[in-house]
């Protein structure tokens, strides 16, 4: 779910028919947590958490923690810095391109652990 700009992954606990909600892009900790027992209310519940906290952080005078803005800087070091350029220009992209791909694939595959 979606809403101002924040995102929520919902868990269902069956044993005790619930669903739980926590905003997932604002860094470490969610700034929101909700729970209903149905999907109307929990829509609903995510809204009115959010809007809640919002207002909070403007009564109090607190900066929101804001959903991930899309810009992030990475330390590479030389010689990693070197070969992304490398692999870019070989493939006639940006560095900035071919990191977001990079990233982009290994984000969307399937978790792997390297213990055997």
């Amino acid at each position: 779910m979606e809403y101002r700009g924040y995102l929520a992954a919902v868990e269902f606990d069956d044993s005790v028919n619930v669903l739980h909600g926590r905003v997932i892009n604002s860094g470490p900790y969610p700034i929101a947590t909700f729970e209903a027992t149905d999907t109307k209310q929990l829509r609903q519940e995510f809204h009115r958490s959010i809007d809640e906290y919002l207002a909070w952080c403007e009564e109090d005078g607190v900066e929101p923690k804001r959903p991930f803005s899309g810009k992030l800087n990475v330390r590479l070091g030389s010689e990693l810095h070197a070969a992304a350029a490398q692999e870019a220009a070989a493939r006639e992209m940006s560095i900035n391109s071919w990191i977001v791909e990079a990233v982009r694939e290994r984000a969307t595959a399937p978790y792997q652990t390297t213990d055997e």
